[in-house]
């Protein structure tokens, strides 16, 4: 997150104008929402209040996040089409966790009193090691997620008001702590509807004048393919050029089937009113996710092009070409508008990363533990507190180490996808899943997401290069080919074999066989 320190303070007064309008509207969100909150159920999963458009668009938005607009305009300007795969695919991955998980979540919400993937899991499994280590996963991932959520707030705090970068962060967790506390997810949901409104108008302007900038799709083309022809390829130029098509066969795998693991995604389920609300929504999150890719693929290959092209310097890092367009190159409106929708997209996805991690918190782990906390106003309280503490702990660590915050981004949406693609998947459609096979996924997933990512990366942090570069030097594929996907088909490979080994003499829960039949 050091790169983001390159972005420009902004000096148009229409930036100002929308990034203090929206801190403005999250606020309102929150005391709304605090107002309307009288339960666990109402805070953690909005009493299962949401419509068909508030649910599609608050699924769209907490998976776009500011990854689109950050990471997503980094991997098209370093690596050309390659990035195409995660960003045109993945809106396939809403259809995917509709299909197999939408409908049997939110029964499963009905006919047991479940508030949490763990929850859910645990009345699936009949097992308390799947219920503790489902809370243990969602706890290391929330403060990953949101550790580097806050490292890129506290820049785009600067970029906006042109505050130093620790009251970027400190202010920024200060917000969002305030409206987290208060609201619950209602005001995230709600907060998420405005977010994903303001990040479909902003990536059409950002699209229009991105092709512009660069003279059209073809100057664009032309401009690549002059310097390097595996920009613009089906497959892009990441990797070793004899298996870049695995590369982006591997993207296409972690980042549409792995959406069904997403525990932010998949516990709005929970969420829906009533079954007919979930009839539409997958395409609505669907198309709302491939217009927002706009921005990512327009930005990143106008940049890089207008790089190859001459007509700007270089850029000192990838990270930072989309938010240096959009301060650069277009009108202070839409430069308003854009980073106003960075901004929301940070503090939303964060939001909805805090209430999941708190429940793990105040209620999954004491229940695996034997110890739950049966008076609901206490429970309510107990997850506040929480969600407080999470937040003030992921602050800390973006305060005091910025190399901790890169290890710890090395476990983000192939972690989560690993830990609980299979055991949820494979539990709501399968009768023949058991409780040894869920464990031995949910670990399976795990141990090859930190050996091969996090482990170089704390070695290095450590003065260790050498044993950073032995673990690398023994995983198995191509540069570039993602971790996440390999620790994921590991995952399900391990679940499904271990299951059908132990699924002998093994019943389901009376109540679910209906479920899992329908």
């Amino acid at each position: 997150m050091k790169l983001l320190q390159a972005i420009p303070v902004a000096d148009d007064p229409f930036v100002l104008l929308f990034g203090g309008l929206y801190l403005l509207i999250v606020l309102a969100i929150g005391v709304w929402g605090y107002l309307n909150t009288d339960s666990t159920s109402d805070f953690l999963i909005t009493g299962k209040s949401v419509g068909t458009w508030v649910l599609a668009l608050t699924a769209f938005s907490v998976i776009q996040s500011g990854f689109g607009f950050v990471g997503g305009p980094e991997l098209v300007y370093s690596y050309g089409m390659t990035g195409m795969w995660i960003f045109f695919t993945a809106p396939l991955g809403f259809l995917i966790a509709w299909v197999l998980l939408a409908r049997r979540m939110r029964i499963l919400a009905d006919i047991r009193n479940v508030l949490t993937l763990a929850d859910g899991m645990y009345v699936r499994y009949e097992s308390a090691w799947v219920r503790g280590l489902t809370a243990f996963a969602v706890i290391v991932g929330v403060i990953a997620y949101l550790a580097t959520n806050l490292a890129a707030l506290q820049f785009v705090m600067r970029a906006i008001f042109g505050i130093p970068v620790v009251w970027g962060l400190f202010g920024g967790a200060a917000i969002l702590l305030a409206y987290s506390v208060l609201g619950g997810m209602i005001a995230g949901v709600w907060t998420d509807f405005v977010q994903s409104i303001t990040m479909i108008v902003g990536a059409v302007f950002v699209f229009y004048f991105a092709l512009e900038f660069g003279g059209g799709m073809g100057t664009i083309t032309r401009n690549l393919a002059s310097v390097d022809p595996a920009l613009v390829s089906p497959f892009g130029a990441i990797g070793v050029p004899a298996a870049s098509a695995f590369t982006a066969l591997a993207w296409w795998i972690l980042f549409s089937i792995g959406s069904a693991g997403q525990p932010h995604l998949i516990t709005k389920f929970y969420m829906s009113r009533d079954l007919t609300i979930l009839r539409w929504g997958a395409p609505i999150a669907a198309i709302s996710y491939g217009i927002s890719s706009m921005i990512a693929f327009s930005a990143g290959l106008s940049m890089r092009a207008a790089v190859e092209g001459g007509t700007i310097p270089e850029l000192r890092s990838a990270s930072i070409a989309a938010p240096v367009f959009v301060l650069n190159q277009t009108p202070g409106v839409v430069a308003g508008l854009v980073l106003a929708a960075l901004l929301a997209a940070i503090m939303s996805t964060s939001d909805s990363f805090l209430n999941i991690g708190a429940a793990a918190v105040s209620r999954d782990l004491p229940r695996a533990f034997g110890r739950p906390i049966d008076d609901e106003t206490t429970e309510l309280r107990v997850t506040q507190i929480a969600l407080a503490g999470l937040t003030v702990l992921s602050t800390l660590v973006v305060f005091f180490s910025d190399a901790l915050v890169g290890i710890l981004g090395t476990i983000g949406w192939g972690f989560f996808a690993a830990a609980f693609f299979p055991v949820a998947v494979f539990g709501l459609n399968w009768k023949g899943a058991t409780k040894e096979g869920a464990v031995a996924g949910i670990v399976g997933g795990l141990v090859v997401n930190l050996f091969y990512s996090a482990v170089p990366r704390i070695a290095e942090a450590a003065g260790a290069p050498g044993v950073s570069e032995t673990i690398l030097s023994l995983y198995p594929f191509a540069e570039g080919f993602p971790v996440g996907t390999v620790a994921l088909l590991v995952s399900i490979a391990l679940t499904v074999g271990v299951s059908v080994l132990t699924q002998r003499g093994r019943s389901v829960p009376a109540d679910l066989v209906t479920l899992l039949e329908r």
